[in-house]
């Protein structure tokens, strides 16, 4: 058993020392979109290995690694100034550092959201992933990569309302009927109207929704796929270091990854039988993590491997799933990096309605029934041309998720 643990102590240290040597030749190029897809791939598959490594590499993940010091530090103290929500990582600091790291939470916090410029709204849960992000990282690396997240891979969840992240969970069932069907046969079975999307997501039902709309945060927020989501796991935290390596895989990954993870824990809901309820209750109260359970590098190599087999957008196609709200679905990749759309789905049709009545107005003169047929035929081959390119648009995101991993 020693000489076991040994040689898997000895094989776990070089495989270690191989990501290291890896990592830093790559970093050498990290501007390269080349360079990029590999540092995106040894953190999603492999992990990162310590902090020191993620605090160089997560910030080029996201795009704000070659943002100069002085720049973003004069850019946060502009921005910072007011308070938010605490987060239970801090219990991961020594008890003398956790008010100093509060405020500095806070200070990160406001920097990312202040104002709500660009749209982006603090929602219950950010300051979990801001918290990770700054034990890692530090001030002021932590704001610039809450900022880019809060635009990005979490662009759907700092929205006015909760209509994009709702929404989203609607791709959850597919996704475990496709890694789990007898735990999708099981829920599905049950016939509990607690356990359907939306409602499975909302811990105290639609009083609690309509609170959450006029302060505009997240509702109340238990243990379901919302909080999953939206917190990347970071919200009952069991160790830093396997949460650290979650957002290895989140940062490297499409924004909907963590919808992967959420479909690797069955066990605990399989033994509640066939009462709805009970199933509920656990999928609220559950965590991951845990001793027993699969730990961070079985759960991201098992969600990367989902996410080849059925990217997102593949995904919903099959089953007729419309996502109008949500811009993460169609998350593209960007010389290197993942982009989100800067609208939803839903908010680029009236754009282009609105262009054509535009255009019409330009160039076809009002009046006469040749006028108005010759302004029909312009909204037509119009409305053709801005539908072919929004159908290039998600074929060529549906191309570049096919190739997340080379």
């Amino acid at each position: 058993m020693g000489r076991a643990g040994s040689r898997g102590r000895r094989a776990a240290g070089s495989r270690d020392s191989d990501t290291l040597k890896a990592v830093n030749n790559l970093l050498l190029e990290r501007d390269s979109p080349a360079a990029l897809t590999q540092l995106r791939k040894i953190a999603a598959i492999r992990g990162l290995v310590n902090d020191g490594l993620r605090a160089r590499v997560w910030p080029h993940l996201v795009g704000v690694g070659s943002v100069a010091q002085e720049d973003g530090a004069a850019d946060y103290q502009r921005r910072h100034g007011s308070t938010h929500k605490d987060s239970n990582v801090l219990a991961c600091w020594p008890e003398g550092e956790r008010e100093a790291k509060r405020r500095a939470l806070r200070r990160v916090l406001d920097g990312a959201v202040a104002g709500n410029e660009g749209g982006l709204y603090y929602y219950q849960g950010l300051h979990d992933v801001a918290a990770v992000l700054l034990f890692v990282c530090g001030e002021p690396a932590a704001y610039r990569l809450l900022r880019a997240l809060a635009a990005c891979h979490l662009r759907d969840c700092t929205r006015p309302d909760l209509a994009a992240a709702t929404e989203t969970l609607r791709l959850l069932y597919p996704i475990l009927e496709q890694c789990d069907t007898e735990l999708y046969r099981y829920l599905l079975g049950l016939q509990e109207p607690a356990l359907e999307v939306p409602y499975f997501a909302l811990r105290h039902g639609a009083a609690c929704t309509a609170r959450a709309a006029r302060r505009q945060v997240a509702p109340c927020m238990a243990w379901h796929p919302a909080a999953w989501y939206m917190t990347w796991f970071a919200h009952d935290v069991p160790g830093l270091h396997q949460i650290a390596r979650l957002f290895d895989l989140f940062l490297a990954s499409h924004p909907l990854m963590p919808l992967y993870v959420a479909a690797g824990n069955r066990r605990e809901i399989l033994e509640c039988g066939e009462d709805g309820l009970a199933v509920y209750g656990t999928l609220r109260r559950m965590r991951f993590l845990q001793p027993g359970q699969p730990d961070a590098d079985e759960l991201a190599r098992q969600a990367a491997a989902l996410y080849q087999a059925v990217p997102p957008v593949v995904l919903a196609k099959r089953r007729g799933i419309q996502l109008r709200h949500s811009a993460a679905i169609d998350a593209y990749l960007s010389e290197g990096r993942w982009k989100v759309p800067a609208e939803p789905r839903g908010a680029r049709h009236p754009f282009g309605q609105q262009a054509v009545q535009q255009l019409q107005a330009l160039f076809v003169p009002q009046g006469g029934a040749g006028q108005a047929r010759g302004a029909a035929a312009l909204a037509a081959v119009i409305t053709s041309v801005t539908g072919l390119a929004a159908f290039g648009a998600i074929l060529l995101a549906q191309m570049q998720a096919a190739q997340w991993g080379r």
